[in-house]
């Protein structure tokens, strides 16, 4: 797998401005973080366009539900971390509740702001923003999905929660790409187990299907990006398919995006599963890499855990 050789935030910055060119009502607003969410960008480009609330994450999010009210697409932007702790009640009264037209990007998702600490690594934001009414949530997998995903969200009317790790990522696919709401992707068809994941970790997975292979294990690899609404006709296609299910993400099982699969598999087909990602800890302060491996999510650990996984069918 070749990698397209840019951070995930980068392409992040850099849609921005092509989004600030095309929608004059866009705004973007920052809670102190303009320089490593990349939103400096926009602000270099449209300062007029770009307002600074300060560390106060409320308040950035009440800011942003008013201009919403008057007709404005806001960008209230700020850690992943921040936005699904420190300004949850914001989000769900102000903005849910009342479906405002509110782009919430989450920087530094799941394991991705590494050295930051503690505080700022955050493993339940999928579980948060996927039970608020309203809310769509979209972890991308490559700079090309997040470019899409971007424009797309530009296109419907509603709050978005969308997240952006600070990660580069094999590329998953061509220039021509286009991200589709509640649509998953097969990236290599498989018949004996199915591993799925979402975002940064679909490459780790492809990564384990190739190590699968050699041991006479046809693994279905299948990457989600769009987690609410999920593909719920592909998730019964393939449990029907392969008899057991291996889910991988960047964020904690409970309540997450492994989680999002069961509940379509219990109602509609059940058949055996395993979620891997972190589990009921806090995610400690280490450089991706070494996070990876701690809470073993490496593909060596997922092939282990679909041969497990293998053996209960």
């Amino acid at each position: 797998m070749n990698f397209y050789k840019k951070n995930l935030r980068e392409v992040f910055g850099e849609t921005l401005v092509e989004l600030g060119e095309y929608y004059k009502n866009m705004l973007v607003l920052d809670a102190d973080l303009h320089t490593s969410t990349r939103t400096f960008l926009f602000k270099d480009k449209y300062p007029q366009r770009f307002i600074q609330c300060g560390i106060a994450e409320a308040n950035e999010f009440g800011i942003a539900a008013g201009l919403a009210h008057v007709g404005f697409i806001p960008f209230p932007s700020t850690f992943a971390a921040f936005a699904a702790r420190k300004a949850l009640d914001q989000i769900y009264m102000n903005i849910c509740c009342q479906n405002l037209n509110v782009k919430i990007p989450g920087s530094y998702t799941g394991m991705t702001a590494t050295e930051c600490g503690p505080s700022h690594n955050v493993g339940e934001d999928i579980a948060i923003m996927r039970s608020m009414p309203n809310m769509r949530v979209v972890d991308p997998g490559d700079n090309k999905e997040l470019r899409s995903v971007m424009h797309e969200i530009m296109k419907i009317d509603g709050p978005v929660y969308f997240r952006v790790s600070k990660a580069e990522t094999p590329v998953l696919f061509d220039d021509d790409y286009c991200f589709e709401w509640g649509k998953g992707i097969v990236l290599k068809e498989g018949k004996d187990i199915t591993i799925m994941s979402t975002g940064i970790m679909t490459g780790i997975c492809l990564k384990a299907a190739e190590f699968l292979e050699k041991e006479d294990i046809k693994a279905e690899v299948i990457h989600m990006p769009s987690i609410k609404p999920i593909d719920e006709d592909l998730i019964v296609k393939t449990a029907k398919k392969t008899g057991c299910v291996l889910t991988v993400e960047n964020g904690r099982v409970i309540g997450g995006f492994g989680s999002a699969v069961c509940e379509v598999l219990s109602k509609e087909y059940p058949v055996v599963t395993d979620l891997m990602g972190i589990g009921n800890t806090t995610i400690k302060s280490a450089s991706l890499s070494e996070l990876i491996r701690y809470y073993k999510l490496t593909p060596a650990d997922v092939v282990l855990r679909a041969k497990k996984l293998l053996l209960k069918k």
